[in-house]
């Protein structure tokens, strides 16, 4: 396992309990692709960088049309993308970029372990990729109000032959990767230890939106440190990644607090999660070779 995954991952899991920055300071800082992916969990200010970084407004401000290209592909346009009235949790602001040639990534973690243990790389490239980070106010009782993601979602365009192939390598890697161990180096009460933690891969649903899609659900065991078998560092929660492809088009979904289901707290179940992802899939028919 590399130093940095391992650094990044740990990080990820310390920065779901951290207060958003003000939308203002969001944008100011809007040069980052992509939220879920490992790098991005680093740096998790929700901000994008690709090859040209935008803030799409306020909910449901369109942008201009896509530019036609060979073959009838297109630019990805923001009507196929997800609006802040089709997720449960509430949100009322959607930050956003574009990109060109782009690996697909759905998890860069179960990717590191694919390659750990000898399996081919998920390196498909995106002809073009849209993404955006859905967010939302937070009020608690007794704490100031603060800006929080809801939902990050990437749209990429790939060719036919792409497409399926991309389901068939998770399907590979999870089911390889369904009890990973990683060591690694984490800060405890009595200072830097040595714990060790199992991370688990599953596809807990399929077939339920679209032409092709997969829910994938990553948990991980409390890290333990070896020589006095005590948890280590902050219970992990679990995360799930929705897949679902129509024609061309790929999209991976990645719910953040609170709409992630079957966690403590959360007031949304898998039934509307993989309703999210039916609506996704809609939402694609209008951008997808061929359409629907």
């Amino acid at each position: 396992m590399r130093d940095d995954v391992t650094f990044v991952e740990l990080l990820h899991r310390d920065l779901r309990e951290v207060r958003w920055p003000e939308p203002a300071e969001i944008r100011a800082a809007a040069r980052r692709r992509s939220l879920r992916t490992a790098a991005a969990a680093a740096a998790a200010v929700l901000v994008v960088a690709s090859v040209s970084a935008v803030v799409v407004g306020r909910a449901g401000t369109p942008g201009p049309p896509p530019a036609a290209t060979a073959g009838g592909r297109a630019e990805i346009p923001v009507e196929a993308m997800l609006t802040p009235a089709d997720v449960p949790a509430k949100s009322d602001e959607r930050l956003g970029d574009t990109g060109l040639g782009e690996r697909v990534r759905v998890d860069d973690i179960l990717r590191a372990c694919g390659q750990e243990r000898g399996l081919p790389a998920d390196d498909t490239a995106s002809l073009y990729s849209r993404s955006q980070t859905l967010m939302g106010t937070v009020e608690v009782d007794g704490f100031a109000p603060y800006r929080r993601p809801v939902v990050s979602q990437d749209v990429y365009r790939v060719e036919a032959a792409a497409a399926g192939q991309i389901f068939a390598d998770l399907d590979r890697l999870a089911a390889a990767c369904a009890g990973w161990q990683q060591v690694s180096s984490v800060q405890g009460d009595a200072g830097t230890v040595t714990a060790t933690v199992v991370h688990h891969w599953a596809v807990a649903a399929s077939g339920f939106a679209g032409d092709q899609a997969i829910l994938l659900r990553h948990s991980m065991s409390v890290q333990v440190d070896p020589a006095t078998g005590e948890p280590v560092g902050i219970p992990p929660r679990p995360e799930e990644r929705l897949v679902v492809r129509v024609g061309d088009l790929v999209t991976v979904l990645v719910p953040e607090e609170p709409l992630q289901p079957d966690v403590p707290g959360s007031t949304v179940n898998q039934a509307q999660l993989l309703d999210v992802a039916r609506t996704a899939a809609h939402r694609m028919c209008v951008a997808a070779n061929p359409g629907c």
